[in-house]
């Protein structure tokens, strides 16, 4: 029949005029068979007030008119205008009437998917906010009594239009709807076909070795297991996953309504799972459902496993849900998922995301970690995190393997994939690296390294690297290396303990669970219920809701639905990269998770030998240098220096210079000077000496100069010390760096370290310190002027040389010269040649060195030094030769005061010459202990290997240090 707009306001003028129950419900039905079944003919029927008729009859009693009455209304509601109208014509309350009030499963199908349809209009929908108070427990209602599976189908497709509202879920869960939600599922994805465990065979269980009615290939795999912590790092984990996963559940293949509504309440679960529960929630199902049935999607070929992983991913944000997760093997799931090869549906992005949030919640349990290690995923997550180009996965891969920090068959299987090379690498990534994110992290990271130096109370002796009780430790046993002050784990080596909430407090033993604390875990157990009682929580009830779903209405009279909004299944397994909240025990960013793995492998008992490696070295000095050492890096540094099997490669790879490098920082020094002094523990005891011996002695060069670097910051001992330089000819090879004719310049700034750190803090060597000044008052401030007379009555002459071949002549008072000095008065009152007539010739003095000489006479040795270290190293002579011994006290303090690179061989040269004991002393304590620059100090040397008294000046520094050794170690 062709609809003409008269022909439908006729037909509409019945149903508003007709008092006939069955006029109006014929009517009804021409009205919706012919004309309400595509869209152009429910806009026919809107533009003709249809909808407004349709509010007004739904309130109607009778159940067949109603019945007809809301699958128009469901039709028309397919419309966004008609659902606008129908909401305007206050359709919701007469409708949430009917779903509270009529049992009539077909009424209420019909009605679920009206509401259904204005749910899903986005402007519809905003009109059913006030009404969720009164939707919720009607829908919960109609799910717990009905046994129509349409009607549930339609009361769930509600659900997943409103779920997405946390003011609806809050009524939901009031409501128990996810209680029922979980139980109808598990009913209708039980699988009664699973497979039983098979019987054991008598005859088979009573072999000898075999434990009661023990298979003989369990016993197999038993021993098998056993063996796995002999060489935990070549043993074959697949050989023992010939287990299958729990068959108890699983998608119905033949009956294809039970398949529509598993469909349906997995995307109502896509929903809930995003919002946050409660607790209360929670109890209630983990009592009485179990999510393995959202698990068995997880497979290889699985359409929904997209849908499945996103809710179990999802459902790791909530604690509560902690203990079903485990329950339901969740993890086996996902690491299986993350292992597949060869997949015909590969794992896209969002998929693997979520397997691997999954795995990073549940591996803070110690069972779901010996699974994770049994199914051999383990190596699939190191070699994710070697791949891995993605900033954020791999910061979550981290935070999985930090969980196993406890577990040590699972640290050596890490360690033997290549863990610590890839830690290395990733932090100097983050330490070098020019990228926004890293520079944002070191910066956040030395920010709350400063709020920590203001706010620890802790003392700084108490962050010591070095416990000074190592005294009791025997360090003349080369296999017994000291440890580190920090112990480890309370765990036994084979424990697989849950990790504390705070994996990075300084105090491991106070957050720290044993292995056998699982079940009393808080986070575990949220409801406090013992752990027989949540063992049978797990057996879900379910009732026999297979046998229900097979009933059908015969007294209804359905109605073909042609504009049934049947939505595609893949309608919410599209994922969008979720705005997860943090998983909560994550302790900190990425570097924080590095620094305690790095610092855990080393507390292990088994070292591997990727730790004694300079790139790991030089990068934990490095984040030291960068961060201070108030941390875990340098705990993991401390206990590397520590292990004797190490010993011969830091000494090699010249980490020591680099520890003395820590020196020189103010806020480092101390941490430092522990480093170095940790070193000395180890290269004093009896391994440490024989490998130093051997370096020594060996006929790689670079090697026997590296030893020698170290001995002389290292060996504190004088004796040894003494044995080492002399006997071991290390001070010649210390010098020989050094020279330049003797050295291509490889080692000659650690050599010159070398040199001053053995100097100043092993032998003792420190320059003599100038006395001060008794009183600044009276000081003379003026500069000698070099044409100015030095006195009023100049009455006698000096003649010195003026330079080519010149004479320079200087006046001076004869008076106080004499009274000056007693040489002087000779010299002038007498017949004295160099006095006659009133003149003293110098021709060895210059202008200068006489005039600042002369002019220290005139105001009484109280003047300020003169800058010209010539001149006032000739006017001490001259004080010296002319017997004025008050002013040669003063000028003696003046030169060691002023003493620095640029005149210290002059002054080195000058007391050989004069035999003046002392001033050579300070010149040869100044060429040991000063602490110049590197290059400036070997400039210093090799200027010195010039000079005249290049031999003597070499013979006393050897005499300065051996005579120091052995004043002190014999």
């Amino acid at each position: 029949m062709f609809w003409t707009p008269e022909h439908v306001e006729s037909m509409l003028d019945v149903l508003k005029t007709s008092t006939d129950r069955t006029v109006i419900y014929k009517c009804l039905v021409k009205l919706r068979t012919d004309l309400v079944k595509d869209k152009n003919g429910i806009v026919l029927f809107r533009t003709a007030g249809g909808v407004h008729i349709m509010v007004r009859l739904i309130t109607k009693l009778n159940e067949k008119i109603m019945e007809v009455v809301l699958s128009i209304l469901g039709n028309c509601c397919t419309d966004e205008q008609a659902c606008i109208e129908a909401v305007e014509c206050k359709v919701i309350p007469p409708l949430v009437t009917i779903l509270k009030t009529i049992p009539n499963p077909v009424i209420q199908c019909r009605a679920c998917r009206m509401l259904g349809n204005l749910a899903k209009s986005k402007k519809a929908s905003q009109y059913l906010n006030v009404h969720y108070a009164a939707i919720a427990p009607a829908i919960c209602h109609i799910i717990e009594s009905t046994s129509a599976v349409q009607t549930r189908i339609m009361a769930f497709r509600v659900c997943r239009f409103l779920l997405s509202s946390s003011q609806f879920l809050k009524h939901f869960l009031v409501s128990n709807g996810f209680l029922q939600l979980m139980r109808i599922f598990l009913a209708v994805m039980k699988n009664n076909e699973a497979p039983k465990e098979p019987v054991p065979d008598i005859e088979v269980s009573t072999l000898i070795g075999l434990k009661r009615n023990q298979h003989r290939e369990k016993y197999f795999e038993e021993v098998a297991r056993n063996l796995e912590g002999v060489r935990s790092d070549i043993f074959d984990y697949q050989m023992l996953k010939n287990s299958t996963r729990n068959c108890d559940y699983a998608l119905p293949t033949e009956n294809e309504t039970a398949v529509e509504l598993a469909l349906e309440i997995l995307k109502c679960l896509v929903l809930i799972s995003a919002q946050q529960i409660g607790m209360k929630a929670w109890e209630s199902i983990s009592r009485n459902t179990s999510l393995a049935s959202i698990v068995c999607f997880v497979k290889e070929d699985g359409d929904q496993r997209a849908s499945a992983l996103k809710i179990l991913s999802n459902f790791c944000k909530d604690p509560c849900a902690f203990y079903m997760l485990s329950t339901a093997d969740a993890i086996v799931a996902a690491c299986e998922m993350l292992m597949a090869v060869n997949m015909a549906k590969p794992l896209n992005e969002s998929e693997s995301r979520h397997c691997i949030n999954i795995i990073l919640t549940l591996s803070t349990d110690a069972c779901s970690r010996s699974k994770i290690r049994r199914c051999g995923a383990l190596r699939k997550l190191v070699a994710m995190i070697r791949d891995s180009n993605s900033q954020s996965e791999r910061s979550s891969l981290f935070h999985i393997l930090n969980n196993f920090q406890y577990d040590n068959l699972s640290m050596e299987l890490l360690l033997y994939e290549g863990l610590v090379p890839m830690l290395v690498r990733e932090l100097n990534d983050y330490l070098t690296s020019d990228d926004e994110h890293h520079k944002r992290r070191r910066e956040e990271r030395l920010q709350g390294g400063k709020k920590r130096k203001l706010t620890d109370p802790t003392t700084p002796e108490t962050l010591s690297k070095f416990s000074k009780t190592h005294e009791n430790s025997d360090f003349d046993s080369p296999s017994s290396s000291p440890r580190s002050y920090r112990t480890t784990s309370p765990c036994s080596s084979r424990s697989m303990s849950p990790v504390c909430k705070d994996l990075l407090t300084n105090d491991d033993d106070d957050n720290y669970s044993p292995a056998c604390s699982d079940d009393d875990d808080d986070e575990d157990d949220t409801n406090g219920d013992t752990r027989e009682r949540r063992i049978a929580a797990n057996r879900a009830q379910a009732s026999s809701v297979l046998d229900i779903l097979k009933l059908i209405d015969e007294g209804s009279e359905p109605i073909d639905d042609p504009l049934s909004d049947k939505e595609d299944l893949e309608e919410l397994s599209s994922d969008v990269p979720p705005k997860l909240a943090q998983f909560r025990n994550q302790a900190g960013d990425t570097i924080d998770i590095i620094e305690n793995l790095i610092y855990r492998i080393t507390l292990m008992v088994n070292k591997r030998v990727e730790l004694g490696k300079p790139e790991t070295l030089d990068t934990l000095i490095r984040a030291i240098n960068l961060f201070g050492a108030n941390n875990n890096f340098s705990n993991a540094l401390t206990n590397i220096l520590l292990e004797s099997q190490f010993f011969a490669q830091i000494i090699k790879h010249g980490v020591v210079h680099q520890l003395y490098q820590l020196t020189k920082v103010e806020e480092m020094r101390k941490d430092g000077f522990a480093f170095l002094e940790t070193l000395t523990n180890v290269g004093e005891s009896n391994y440490g000496k024989e490998e130093l011996v051997r370096l020594l002695r060996c006929d790689d060069v670079n090697a026997q100069h590296r030893a020698a670097i170290s001995v002389a910051y290292i060996v504190k001992s004088h004796r040894l010390l003494y044995q080492f330089l002399y006997d071991g000819n290390a001070l010649n090879m210390l010098f020989d760096l050094m020279l330049r004719k003797k050295s291509d310049d490889y080692y000659a700034d650690e050599a010159v370290d070398a040199v001053t750190s053995m100097a100043r803090y092993t032998l003792g060597i420190v320059l003599p310190e100038a006395e001060p000044a008794e009183s600044t008052a009276d000081i003379c401030t003026q500069k000698p002027c070099q044409s100015a007379p030095l006195h009023e009555n100049c009455d006698m002459k000096f003649l010195v040389s003026g330079g080519e071949d010149s004479t320079l002549t200087i006046g001076f008072n004869k008076e106080l010269l004499c009274e000056t000095s007693e040489v002087f008065n000779k010299m002038l009152n007498s017949d004295f040649r160099e006095g006659h007539h009133g003149e003293i010739q110098l021709q060895d003095y210059t202008a200068s060195g006489l005039r600042y000489f002369l002019h220290l006479i005139v105001c009484q040795e109280r003047h300020l030094t003169e800058s010209d270290y010539p001149a006032l190293l000739q006017a001490y002579e001259m004080s010296r030769v002319y017997i004025i011994p008050e002013m040669e006290a003063v000028l003696q303090q003046r030169l060691i005061q002023f003493l620095d690179s640029h005149n210290c061989l002059r002054l080195l040269e000058w007391a050989l010459k004069n035999y003046h004991a002392e001033l050579t002393g300070t010149a040869i304590s100044y060429y040991l202990c000063s602490s110049l620059p590197a290059q400036e100090k070997l400039q210093l040397f090799r200027t010195a290997e010039d000079s005249t008294y290049a031999s003597e000046w070499f013979q006393l520094l050897n005499d300065a240090v051996f005579e120091r050794c052995r004043s002190t170690g014999y």
